[in-house]
């Protein structure tokens, strides 16, 4: 009995000689990956790489400078310990989900999916605009082409019917309560927002003015008053220079993308375009 009491022990020091080396070994093992230059710490074994933490640090660094200007306390060190907790927290957060087995369920597949997409989509447009060329030419053609600007408040009495529409205009200019409930205040609006064939037809117009008549957008019948209106003198060349600049990169970009949509092979399951018209 005593040579089987004598042997356990033997082996149980073993073991704990074995588990203690073994636990040694493994913190010997984490303490080489977070001493890795391109290591930033390492949670529960899981290494997180400098690349992420700088990540997380540059898409906060606009809010940063925001700050800096705005509050004279702002402590740059204390916002990066707090970019280096909250990178922390995420994994550790994240960790627990994939222990829990969240990261398996249908709907986080189609969002992970979804915003794999999504991330891959805007770096293809940021290539495809940092591609676009502007000749100044072509700003300051732009720029000839301007005159003063013109910001309007609307307000819009809408129905489906033309008919009912033309009723509403003319109750409303005769002084009458108008027979509907579809009523909007716009607010103020720039006469380049404004669809071409509505700006047309408000920019004769004073306030307290309605257009002659009733007008057919977005499906349904506006009749439109001028509540309030502004004229601005036209800027300067180097004030609206990139404004320009940045409409005309909008412009070729979508003739980019309409051309990358054109050239493609697009079938849709028609039994979903017939649900989703419905």
């Amino acid at each position: 009995m005593n040579y089987s009491i004598f042997i356990l022990f033997f082996c149980l020091s073993l073991l704990c000689a074995g588990l203690t080396h073994a636990n040694e070994q493994s913190k010997s093992e984490m303490q080489q990956k977070a001493n890795n230059p391109e290591v930033f710490a390492t949670v529960n074994g899981s290494v997180l790489g400098m690349n992420l933490y700088e990540f997380l640090l540059g898409s906060r660094h606009q809010d940063s400078l925001e700050r800096q200007v705005q509050d004279d306390d702002f402590d740059a060190e204390l916002n990066r310990q707090q970019t280096a907790k909250d990178l922390v927290m995420t994994e550790l957060l994240a960790q627990q989900a994939r222990r829990l087995g969240m990261h398996e369920g249908e709907l986080v597949k189609v969002e992970m999916a979804m915003a794999e997409k999504t991330l891959l989509a805007q770096l293809y447009v940021k290539q495809l605009m940092d591609s676009i060329k502007v000749d100044e030419a072509q700003i300051r053609d732009l720029y000839d082409q301007q005159s003063e600007q013109t910001m309007y408040r609307f307000m819009i009495w809408r129905s489906p019917d033309q008919a009912d529409a033309q009723d509403i205009l003319k109750a409303l200019k005769t002084g009458n309560r108008a027979d509907t409930t579809d009523i909007i205040e716009t607010p103020w609006l720039r006469d380049v927002d404004i669809a071409p064939e509505v700006n047309d037809i408000v920019r004769a117009l004073e306030v307290s003015e309605f257009a002659e008549k009733p007008v057919f957008q977005d499906g349904v019948w506006k009749v439109v008053q001028i509540i309030d209106k502004q004229v601005s003198a036209k800027q300067s060349y180097e004030e609206e220079r990139e404004i320009i600049r940045a409409e005309l990169v909008r412009l070729k970009l979508d003739e980019k993308l309409e051309k990358l949509a054109e050239g493609a092979s697009i079938v849709f399951n028609e039994q979903h375009v017939i649900q989703s018209g419905q």
